[in-house]
């Protein structure tokens, strides 16, 4: 409710001119049953046709104001409400960038998905239904009840009985809706959970024929999201007929008393009917309210996930006083200093005391067995995380007093899982550079050996990219993630197992295209094949979590036999004494 309050609080000229809107409107629509009551008592019974005719101008006068304003309204709500949404969409977007890995693991994808669009989208309709139907309940209300005591000061106990009851339904129905609303959201969270699982994961399913247990894992997804709504629909469902039953009983009671005042001499024929018309303009703003005030319990809800997400203060933040960034002639680009990192909720450390330099002109190689840790020592370079103890530092400063932006520019990153996204094939290897032009693209192709397979199809450059890349094969993913690397000009590459979809020869091509473009930059390879990094300037042998050794390929198949291992279960003895 934070924020969209923040966003009422800008938006306060809108906000204005509706509530404004809403005023004219109310007291346009309520002055119908007054010139009505007077073109009975004034012109009909007194059978003054001038009357008639001036009362009957200036009730539709009253009419076209109403129904104009009503319009101008409209729009307005419906500006306002799409506004909320793009407001809060902002902030969750926002936010998402900011948010570290961890952060990210206490939402899921499919939870962060679903508060960012059918959650928003929730509130936005309840907003533009809130403004049009529940804000003008209170003034059409309140200016009933005084126009009624205007006619008789008897009658006007109906309408407020009528109102307390209808109030008194609504807030126990929201009471009991609420935690009924919370639960429906979150069961929405995992079927688009499973359901994702289920499409991106359709190939797998159908290879293992487990398309039965899906439907059943679905089903009962499906099942608990329908319970919910109907244990929802259920307690809604008293509500119309008892609602109607209000509107009855008061009209009836209204005619009833209405009809002894008029025996009585008490108040005029035009005055029963202008009390019946303000009571059910009353009864029927209320109703048409209720019909959003049913929808509050899930907007509340929605508000309230959203506001989880807005309220997460970040765990990796920049300090406020960030330091500029380090020496650029400083050879030694990345250093570990005994870094040590665990996983939160892990029982064993990560990394445990890592220490080496990455130095200018120099590829260092990172190699080791499954959870060894290969990959964490590139996230905690990009600072993905933050190490437990230990230092990094890019260009002598420690990279937590950089900003996260500082320290990004200056690395350029290939994922272990080759990503595209949806554009064409030059959007997403301009992603590190706007401003690169054709030629770099080109180039940077080439060295990935990517440029003859994009030239190769219709359109080119141009060529469409299917969301997550599903239009090209693992190694041709492999190769436009690494040229997107290369387009962006930066002091330190980072290539996290980038290889391993390529086959040997295109393997061997494109690591000698990279070292002759490379030789001023300082390249980190994280990789599980022995030939793609023999040729590196050092070698860090990781063992679960801790170096097992470092140096040149020749010096660690004397030395390391963490290493040897290694060599051992990729080659033959043969093909081992000849590398």
């Amino acid at each position: 409710m934070t924020y969209l309050i923040q966003f009422l609080k800008e938006k306060k000229g809108m906000l204005f001119l509706i509530i404004l809107a809403t005023v004219i409107q109310s007291f346009s629509m309520l002055a119908v049953p007054y010139f009505a009551a007077k073109i009975i008592d004034i012109g009909i019974i007194k059978k003054d046709l001038m009357a008639i005719v001036s009362l009957g101008l200036q009730m539709l006068a009253a009419v076209w104001v109403s129904a104009l304003i009503s319009l101008w309204a409209s729009y307005m709500c419906a500006d306002l409400a799409a506004l909320s949404g793009k407001y809060l969409r902002d902030r969750i977007f926002d936010k998402t960038q900011i948010l570290s890995i961890r952060d990210f693991n206490r939402f899921s994808t499919a939870s962060m998905i679903t508060r960012a669009t059918g959650d928003i989208t929730v509130i936005q309709q309840t907003v533009i239904m809130f403004a049009q139907m529940i804000l003008p309940a209170p003034i059409v209300a309140i200016t009933a009840i005084i126009m009624t005591m205007a006619v008789s000061p008897i009658l006007v106990a109906i309408p407020i009985i009528a109102m307390v009851v209808f109030i008194s339904v609504i807030y126990y129905l929201f009471r009991k809706a609420s935690p009924i609303s919370k639960t429906i959201q979150k069961r929405l969270d995992i079927i688009n959970r499973i359901m994702g699982e289920a499409i991106t994961g359709v190939r797998v399913i159908r290879a293992f024929d487990n398309s039965e247990y899906e439907r059943e894992r679905t089903n009962e997804a499906f099942l608990d999201y329908a319970d919910n709504v109907i244990r929802l629909n259920r307690t809604f469902a008293v509500f119309s007929p008892l609602i109607w039953a209000v509107v009855g009983i008061s009209m009836v009671a209204v005619l009833w008393f209405g009809s002894f005042l008029v025996l009585n001499g008490e108040i005029q024929v035009g005055g029963i009917i202008a009390v019946s018309e303000y009571t059910i303009l009353l009864l029927i703003s209320l109703i048409m309210s209720s019909m959003v005030i049913v929808m509050l319990p899930k907007m509340k809800a929605c508000l309230d996930r959203t506001q989880e997400v807005l309220d997460t203060i970040p765990e990796i933040g920049d300090e406020k006083a960030a330091t500029a960034l380090g020496n650029p002639n400083n050879p030694a680009k990345i250093v570990f200093n005994q870094v040590s990192f665990s996983y939160r909720g892990a029982e064993e450390p990560v990394l445990q005391g890592i220490s080496f330099s990455c130095e200018q002109g120099k590829t260092t190689a990172i190699i080791g067995g499954t959870g060894s840790g290969k990959s964490t020592i590139a996230s905690l370079m990009l600072r993905l995380y933050d190490v437990a103890s230990g230092e990094i530092t890019l260009e002598g400063v420690d990279i937590r007093q950089m900003t996260q932006h500082d320290l990004r520019e200056q690395i350029s990153y290939v994922p272990q899982k080759a990503i595209l996204f949806s554009g064409t094939i030059a959007d997403n290897l301009r992603m590190g550079n706007r401003q690169a032009i054709q030629a770099e693209l080109e180039h940077a192709a080439r060295i990935a050996q990517a440029h003859d397979f994009i030239i190769g199809m219709e359109d080119g450059y141009e060529r469409s990219v299917a969301q997550g890349g599903t239009n090209f094969s693992g190694g041709q993913k492999q190769r436009l993630c690494i040229a997107r690397t290369l387009v962006k000009k930066a002091p330190v590459y980072i290539f996290d197992d980038s290889f391993s979809a390529l086959d040997f020869k295109t393997d061997a091509t494109l690591r000698k295209a990279l070292k002759k473009e490379m030789s001023d930059a300082a390249v980190v390879i994280v990789a599980q094949r022995i030939s793609t990094i023999m040729d590196a300037d050092q070698i860090i042998v990781l063992e679960a979590g801790r170096m097992a050794g470092i140096g040149r390929h020749s010096e660690l198949i004397k030395s390391c036999p963490v290493y040897q291992e290694i060599v051992a279960s990729q080659f033959t003895e043969k093909e081992a004494d000849q590398i």
